[in-house]
């Protein structure tokens, strides 16, 4: 395999150190496992016949996300959404993300989450339920733009390493005369503790952070402390659950930060960065074993690499991996710096 040449997230600077271009999802992965993290972001290798179809909670996590874009586009418009809106809405959704081969590879998840009609009569539900108290307390600001290219946001330096921190949050509105980001997610069900698992984050810091940096760079003096999380639940709630009490199919998180937050948020991600620039350095990465086997309830894509002797392994590359285009962690659109 040849070497990166194409720049991703990072780059050699002449004084030596590693500049860093991340965001949560990149920094996840380098948690999840260092060996995982140098094959697929700085080697960008993939399986041949990879991306078929995606496991399921990032399927049904890919649909949210594109509905509520379409929903808060229309907001932000100052459009009304009609029911047929709705129907569109889900039915462009679910072959965008390609969902039907998903359903095909885990039909009883699918069955459980209600398939196409079901989830056309979940958002139906949730404009009901959310949609319209949005429409009367927010203002949207952006929806699904990225800040990167001129706008991507200094975090620190280390002795070896100069990191920025980029992103795209699915949403920014003002509510109460606040600025705050909106990000859009998927879980398993909603019970008691849903709401209080995105604190601590890498994400939402990083969306809380960049916004207030990104507002004051355009000459608003504006305090960012806070996220919205808009929550839907992937399984359907029961009608008739023993408890008595039905589960709600949506909720939402109010995660709030402090400025010693946000700074030992920032140490963290300069810190992890430093780590990731020894690695470069050393070609030394360590994998995680307890990673091997559970991948969003699969096996890692890489398995079957690291499983093998090192003396086979430059063969089972040629065979059965190819190597891709690498992570962009933002896209460059041609409208001059706005």
């Amino acid at each position: 395999m040849s070497d990166q040449k194409t720049f991703s997230f990072y780059r050699l600077l002449p004084n030596g150190k590693y500049e860093f271009f991340v965001d949560a999802s990149l920094l996840r992965s380098f948690t999840h496992c260092e060996r995982y993290f140098y094959l697929k972001h700085v080697k960008n290798l993939r399986p041949k016949g990879y991306g078929t179809t995606m496991p399921f909670p990032m399927a049904i996590g890919s649909w949210w996300s594109e509905v509520m874009e379409m929903f808060y586009n229309f907001l932000r418009d100052k459009r009304e959404i009609a029911t047929q809106d709705i129907t569109d809405f889900t039915v462009k959704a679910w072959y965008d993300c390609k969902l039907e081969a998903c359903a095909l590879a885990e039909p009883d998840k699918f069955k459980d989450f209600g398939d196409i009609a079901g989830a056309a009569l979940m958002l139906n539900e949730y404009y009901n339920s959310q949609y319209l108290i949005d429409k009367n307390n927010w203002k949207v600001v952006a929806v699904e733009e990225g800040f990167g290219l001129k706008r991507e946001v200094f975090l620190g330096e280390s002795r070896n390493a100069v990191v920025y921190w980029v992103g795209k949050p699915d949403l920014v509105v003002v509510e109460n005369d606040r600025l705050t980001p909106v990000d859009h997610k998927t879980v398993s069900r909603i019970d008691g503790l849903t709401i209080t698992r995105y604190k601590p984050s890498t994400q939402m810091p990083g969306y809380v952070h960049s916004c207030e940096v990104i507002a004051q760079q355009l000459g608003y003096k504006v305090r960012v402390d806070r996220c919205v999380i808009n929550i839907c639940s992937r399984s359907r709630p029961s009608d008739n659950p023993r408890s008595g009490k039905k589960r709600p199919r949506f909720i939402r998180a109010y995660p709030n930060y402090s400025r010693e937050e946000i700074e030992e948020w920032r140490r963290g991600v300069v810190t992890k960065c430093s780590r990731i620039a020894t690695c470069l350095s050393t070609g030394e990465w360590n994998w995680m074993e307890t990673s091997c086997d559970n991948f969003y309830n699969r096996p890692c894509d890489f398995k079957k690499l690291d499983s093998t002797t090192p003396s086979a392994r430059d063969i089972i590359l040629m065979a059965d991996f190819i190597e891709e285009k690498p992570w962009v962690p933002y896209s460059i659109e041609t409208k001059g710096d706005e």
